[in-house]
């Protein structure tokens, strides 16, 4: 008889289970759409039904080799004389998981054991080679299986809505050319290219529709999966729009297509992939919360690896977000990513501090992230809503937060994200609140209480927008006054002087209009509060200081980078290097990514420490000669640490660890 690796036995099991499955569903009289999909998947090797090995299930600590659902639980041994040891160590260590399935499996491949979990102990009930636990299983164990579905790892979630994923964005795509002209739409899309254009520059009008459509159709998976892993059931626009959630996830640019049903030519397309996208949110078992960063995957998929580099969109490996974020204590300390993408540092983050003991709502209120990538924010908040589920049990009460903030221009002075319909009240929020910071009339520096104002603010914008929606409708009299009403009803006895001033600036500059012409003039598309409280975020952001800074930020050359506030980075940037090289400032700063001027600025704000990911060539390659963009961060460094206590750590990379040929190095600054 050989002796398998634990590896080979695993391969070998899994192989098995997914032809006995696919055999399951083909023998079934009728296919219904779950079914149908699901025989689908199984034939793809990219779909992972069982849990692949070692991977935890739920909150629990303790892990198992391998499980398919609450089903089966496996323990793979390469000897016979460790199954003895196996069903020990299941009742015992890991009862708190095998308690939870119906059968308890351990096997070298050639000899088999499978027990029934029964009250508080297993019961052998089949023992014999793989002949015979292929009879016991096909029989007795997989009927038991009424409904397959996948644990929610990352590669099942790009597995499920990859499928036939170019006729559903040729769906959206002919919805969205015969809507597009719609007073209700064109807004909504054209208020998503001024966005995207601060990142992709003068790109072409094909390259923005395109992406518009993969980034529509991103967001409806994410909302289909958000609703369906916290249990909710509705109608399919209800479930991809993100309504039936209790926090805004949403951001109105991508939800263009509610109003496109109203359109007899575009209803047809936009039904099917909203019918589809639900099946498939509804094949995972949302329960199992088994990986962190679901939707990476998907939008590393769903985004060409081109249009990413061109952005400098790195995605970060878990392994290097834990090294980062363990060089730091962050138990009870703010964290900030400035530059968050889809909350993969805020995520484990988040989890780091509730292993350390802090109550989750503790936790989720101090991870904070700001992206300018609307599709992002959308990603980031339903990863944390689920990373929250995951701990708690059940939906938060309080929004996450991450802001659609454009940092650099936070930062450098330069305007925030244009919101169409609100750019006068954007100015006047700015005069007026901003002014009043600035000349201390309104005292804002405590952190968390920045972030409890702004938990505040945007839990009774959302709940006044969608209160008011749903008793007026489209009566833009009535939303306006229900709107400002609900809002002084959760807001009127708030004491802090922000909220008190807030409060006189919406009625004084007549928010609440701006916000019923919004929602009647897009046909009822009222996902408003995550891009009203992006107006107020960059305000208070003035103030705000926290603990730890830590980022993967875009990795892009400063002559590149154009926007309107593009020079103050650079004169930024050229002030800290003259103070070292004047000589040579020019030819420094000619070298260098915006990544250093991020840096700078986290280095300023942070009271605890900075971890950031860079391009080795800007910050340490022990195989080339020095670099100008070496130069310009180590002159930054000596700027900005020369009179503080602190630590540098520096961690170089000789391998390609996003593998786009680009290899990072990493860069640690603790204040002491």
């Amino acid at each position: 008889m050989p002796v398998r690796s634990h590896e080979d036995v695993r391969v070998k099991v899994a192989t098995f289970l997914r032809d006995l499955l696919k055999e399951l569903i083909r023998e079934r009289p009728v296919l219904d759409l779950h079914s149908a999909t699901m025989l689908k998947l199984l034939d793809s090797p990219e779909i992972t039904v069982l849990m692949p090995q070692e991977v935890r299930i739920g909150t629990e600590k303790k892990r198992v080799d391998m499980a398919l659902g609450t089903t089966i639980v496996f323990d793979f041994k390469i000897s016979e004389r460790e199954f003895d040891e196996a069903e020990k160590a299941a009742s015992e260590k890991y009862w708190p998981i095998v308690s939870k399935a119906k059968f308890f499996i351990t096997t070298n491949w050639d000899t088999w054991r499978i027990y029934r979990v029964a009250g508080a102990g297993l019961s052998l009930i089949e023992e014999g080679d793989l002949r015979e636990a292929e009879r016991f299983l096909k029989t007795q164990v997989i009927p038991q299986v009424k409904e397959i579905r996948v644990p929610p790892l990352p590669e099942n979630v790009e597995a499920l809505y990859k499928l036939e994923h170019e006729e559903l964005l040729n769906n959206l795509k002919n919805a969205f050319s015969t809507v597009r002209e719609d007073a209700r739409i064109k807004p909504l899309y054209e208020a998503y290219k001024s966005v995207m254009s601060t990142l992709y520059g003068k790109a072409g009008e094909g390259f923005f529709e395109d992406l518009f459509i993969r980034h529509t159709y991103m967001h409806m998976a994410v909302l289909a999966s958000l609703t369906a892993a916290l249990g909710k059931i509705g109608r399919v626009e209800d479930v991809c729009s993100g309504s039936l959630i209790n926090i805004d996830i949403a951001l109105p640019y991508l939800n263009w297509w509610k109003v496109a049903l109203s359109n007899e030519a575009a209803r047809k397309p936009i039904e099917e992939v909203l019918g589809k996208i639900v099946a498939r949110a509804n094949l995972v078992d949302w329960s199992l919360g088994v990986a962190e960063d679901v939707f990476r995957s998907l939008y590393e998929f769903l985004v060409e690896p081109s249009v990413r580099r061109d952005l400098g969109e790195y995605y970060t490996p878990i392994w290097l977000v834990e090294m980062m974020i363990n060089e730091f204590d962050i138990k009870g300390k703010v964290i900030l990513d400035p530059f968050c993408g889809s909350g993969t540092f805020l995520v484990k983050a988040f989890y780091i501090k509730c292993e350390a003991g802090e109550d989750p709502d503790s936790a989720l209120n101090e991870v904070v992230g700001f992206d300018i990538n609307p599709l992002a924010i959308a990603v980031a908040r339903a990863e944390l809503v689920i990373a929250y589920r995951r701990v708690r049990g059940k939906e938060p009460e309080n929004p996450p937060h991450i802001y659609h903030v454009d940092t650099f221009a936070t930062w450098f002075g330069g305007d925030v994200i244009p919101i169409m319909g609100l750019e006068e009240l954007m100015k006047k929020a700015r005069a007026y609140l901003q002014t009043l910071i600035n000349f201390k009339q309104i005292r804002v520096d405590n952190t968390l209480e920045i972030l409890s104002v702004l938990r505040n603010l945007e839990k009774s914008l959302t709940y006044a927008i969608r209160f008011s929606y749903h008793e007026c409708r489209l009566d833009a009299k009535c939303l306006e006054e229900k709107i400002e009403s609900y809002l002084k009803k959760y807001l009127g006895d708030a004491r802090d002087p922000f909220t008190q001033k807030f409060l006189e600036h919406f009625e004084k500059d007549h928010v609440a209009r701006s916000v019923a012409n919004l929602i009647t003039g897009h046909g009822g598309n009222d996902v408003w509060a995550t891009v009203l409280i992006s107006i107020y975020t960059p305000i208070l952001m003035t103030r705000f200081k926290p603990g730890v800074i830590i980022t993967n930020p875009p990795w892009i050359h400063v002559t590149e980078y154009k926007t309107p506030y593009s020079n103050k980075i650079r004169e930024y940037m050229l002030e800290k290097i003259k103070r070292r090289v004047p000589e040579k400032a020019a030819q420094v700063l000619a070298g260098a990514d915006i990544a250093i001027a991020a840096l700078g600025k986290s280095i300023e704000l942070a009271r605890d420490g900075v971890g950031f990911i860079m391009n080795k060539d800007q910050l340490f390659n022990y195989k080339h000669s020095t670099p100008a963009g070496i130069v310009a961060t180590y002159c930054m460094l000596e700027d900005l640490l020369k009179n503080t206590k602190a630590k540098v750590k520096l961690y170089d990379f000789d391998f390609d660890v996003f593998q786009h040929g680009i290899h990072p190095a990493v860069i640690i600054v603790k204040r002491l």
